[in-house]
């Protein structure tokens, strides 16, 4: 009897000092520890301490633009232009998926004014290259202390790497294995039983130029797209099944408006240099995906084919990167996708192109620049925020345009912003960059004599007689230094 209770106070005793050891490394580390290795987590603390209504999560689709579209921002950021009234807050975190999203949304409290969470569905992200691809490793340990468990536990499993860690030639073997073993299924004759021999054939046919000899350069884009888009969606054994279902059943317990953005594919290229036989297989896989998520009580909004080719930044691997018409196009059909959800804040909106010849940006109100990562609250010349340079960020909020959109015969353009520096000892600079041709600095110690102190500074840069002959115009705070320097209220005239 004495044994027995001793032993159970010692099993009390360790209870109690894993509870109180779970406890301090919550108060004191998990914070430093989520900084280094999941800091994705404050992606989703923004929107919730934004109080966004409506919560857009995706991969770098969101994000990416071409670089002589006028309008840079995101797919999200064109959402929230059809909703004024409602707060509309974006994660997006590059190469991810359907289980990182889940463990992403996970984060978001009970308790949020959260009502709409829509979802990317990228149809790449079920084939077996994506599913096995070598970036899986350092995606799976982003999440490891996000996972529901006590904070510590989810520390002793990231120490001792109890996440899925595979060697890149382990992933290999597993996509090549895919690829030769899952057979494709057509409603008539076709002549390849898999990926394997279908890319084999393609690699040795070729895709032919007008002359009938052999592109070098679309040839493998052609294999790109059959290794890519080559596969048939089994909902009882793809992990992404099973990573949507999870969100469909977060999103039910939540009580949040759940919606799918099946994300446009470039299919016109895919039938232009595989043919109609791939294009069967993209569709009867969207037509699957609609149809089984639709059946769930999921806004699954069809996107599939709303892209043409030209709209398609890269051209030398299948992706979702479009550029400004593009990621318009696709958040159009988005918001028309929501607004029986949210019918009293949505208004129709209408883009005009202008040629403008003045610029301003106040850093705090989201515009077509770029570099919105330096964006701080810490100082600011007029609203709330500014851009932050210096000690690890090279570059300031950039300017950057098509030079085809400005106006013609323009012979120089000003540059005027608001600065704020630590300290003199720096080379920093106003830059004006033509893309392909050259960079011109303007030093800004040249106008700069205080520290601390908000001060205009301003320059002008001529343009040059060949200036129309190239692509993209920058101008941004160049400050590859320690010393911190902020801008603000940064003003570009062409004239």
């Amino acid at each position: 009897m004495k044994k027995t209770l001793i032993t159970l106070l010692k099993i009390l005793l360790l209870i109690g000092l894993l509870i109180g050891m779970n406890e301090l490394y919550r108060l004191f580390f998990y914070e430093n520890d989520i900084q280094k290795h999941s800091d994705d987590l404050y992606l989703v603390r923004e929107v919730v301490e934004n109080s966004s209504n409506v919560v857009y999560i995706g991969e770098s689709s969101n994000i990416t633009y071409r670089g002589d579209d006028v309008d840079k921002r995101a797919i999200s950021s064109y959402i929230a232009d059809y909703f004024p009234g409602l707060a509309v807050g974006a994660i997006t975190k590059p190469a991810s998926h359907a289980g990182i999203y889940y463990e992403l949304l996970n984060q978001i409290p009970q308790d949020s004014k959260v009502k709409t969470v829509i979802v990317t569905l990228n149809l790449r992200s079920f084939n077996a290259d994506w599913i096995n691809s070598k970036l899986e490793t350092p995606l799976q340990k982003s999440i490891v202390l996000l996972k529901e468990n006590p904070p510590l536990w989810n520390r002793f499993l990231l120490s001792f790497k109890g996440y899925d860690i595979k060697t890149e030639r382990e992933r290999k073997l597993k996509v090549h294995y895919e690829w030769q073993f899952n057979q494709l299924h057509f409603p008539y004759p076709f002549p390849y039983k898999n990926v394997k021999e279908w890319d084999k054939a393609k690699a040795t046919e070729g895709v032919k130029k007008e002359d009938g000899s052999y592109d070098e350069l679309l040839t493998p884009l052609a294999c790109h797209f059959i290794k890519n888009f080559a596969f048939q969606i089994d909902t009882l054994k793809n992990p992404r099944i099973k990573d949507f279902d999870k969100i469909v059943t977060l999103a039910r317990k939540r009580g949040w408006n759940l919606v799918f953005n099946l994300m446009a594919e470039n299919v016109d290229l895919a039938e232009k240099l595989v043919g109609s036989d791939l294009v069967f297989l993209m569709k009867q896989n969207r037509d699957l995906l609609t149809d089984y998520y639709r059946r769930k009580g999921v806004i699954v909004v069809d996107n599939l084919t709303a892209v043409e080719d030209s709209e398609f930044v890269d051209r030398d691997w299948p992706t979702e990167h479009y550029a400004e018409q593009g990621r318009k196009i696709v958040a159009r059909n988005v918001a028309q996708s929501i607004k029986p959800l949210h019918t009293d804040y949505y208004q129709e909106v209408q883009y005009f192109t202008q040629k403008a010849r003045e610029f301003f940006n106040n850093c705090d109100d989201e515009n077509p620049w770029t570099q919105w990562h330096t964006i701080t609250k810490e100082n600011a010349f007029s609203g709330k925020k500014s851009s932050k340079t210096g000690n690890g960020n090279e570059f300031g909020l950039t300017f950057e345009y098509g030079i085809k959109n400005l106006p013609d015969s323009l012979q120089t353009v000003s540059v005027e912003m608001q600065i704020l520096q630590q300290d003199l000892l720096h080379d920093a600079q106003i830059v004006l960059e033509i893309t392909g041709k050259h960079s011109l600095p303007f030093y800004i110690k040249n106008a700069t004599t205080e520290t601390n102190k908000w001060q205009r500074v301003s320059c002008q840069f001529d343009l040059g007689e060949d200036f129309y002959d190239w692509d993209i115009v920058k101008v941004f705070l160049y400050n590859p230094y320690k010393t911190v320097i902020y801008c603000d209220d940064i003003r570009v005239v062409f004239e």
